[in-house]
């Protein structure tokens, strides 16, 4: 039996410009990913990278192809999928525990205990012990991405879908969300597909990192980073973090050239 959770086969996908010329967003795009496995996506602006992630979440149709969960076709979104976006989409009326245990409620299977609990467990997995009864405007931007981090674990998803979540946050709480993320990560073992344009970023957490061209989106190259968990910033010290970041890199700046030229 295969260990793939993701499968994702030849998927094209243009957008219809009305009084405009199509837009092939992306060609031929193959790709699997493994139970356990933290994939990182990296490419130029506008190659297709959020596209992909929001068909894999089921919030957008593509025009061919295969995409399944468990040998399943995706056709919409489901709970088996947590979903992180960079802007934090908390409830403002709702507090730290509410946000937390709002997916759960749909779930249709927790008493009210056991939503108390696992809203518990999460708030100490982000280290917001404290917080549980502030509103997201009495937090700080990685606070409030500590909540949506949390949120979406709470209702225990087989894969966890990120959209650069840390992209709007400064680079001293991203550095430690980074750590908590890759800790998380480590102790609950769900599957991550993560979108960002930072390449240290993508090695610091990736097992294996997917670079994208663009015009249209495709698989430029794959690149397993055979690093040793558990990793933190003290990693990107490694003579072999380096290797990776600068292959990484020199491959997708060449394809920022070649777009604005």
């Amino acid at each position: 039996m295969s260990d793939n959770l993701i499968h994702i086969e030849n998927v094209n996908k243009t957008y219809v410009v009305k009084g405009g010329d199509d837009v092939e967003v992306l060609k031929n795009v193959s790709l699997d990913i493994s139970n356990n496995e933290f994939v990182c996506v990296v490419g130029p602006s506008g190659c297709g990278k959020t596209t992909l992630l929001n068909i894999v979440a089921g919030l957008e149709t593509f025009n061919s192809g295969l995409v399944q969960m468990e040998g399943q076709n995706i056709i919409g979104p489901g709970p088996d999928r947590g979903v992180i976006f960079q802007q934090y989409a908390l409830f403002p009326w709702m507090t730290v525990r509410k946000n937390i245990e709002y997916g759960m409620k749909y779930l249709n299977k927790y008493t009210a205990k056991e939503k108390y609990e696992i809203s518990d467990k999460y708030i100490k997995m982000v280290n917001l012990v404290g917080f549980e009864n502030f509103y997201p405007k009495e937090l700080s931007g990685g606070m409030k991405q500590r909540v949506a981090i949390a949120r979406a674990y709470a209702i225990s998803p087989k894969v966890m879908l990120m959209d650069e979540p840390f992209g709007a946050l400064d680079a001293q709480t991203r550095a430690q969300l980074q750590e908590d993320l890759l800790r998380t990560w480590e102790k609950e073992k769900t599957t991550c597909f993560f979108i960002t344009h930072d390449v240290d970023e993508a090695v610091l957490l990736a097992s294996k990192v997917v670079i994208m061209s663009s015009k249209p989106g495709q698989i430029k190259e794959i690149v397993k980073i055979d690093l040793p968990y558990p990793r933190n910033q003290a990693t990107k010290l490694d003579d072999q973090f380096n290797v990776y970041k600068n292959h990484i890199w020199d491959i997708v700046y060449k394809m920022y050239l070649e777009v604005n030229k």
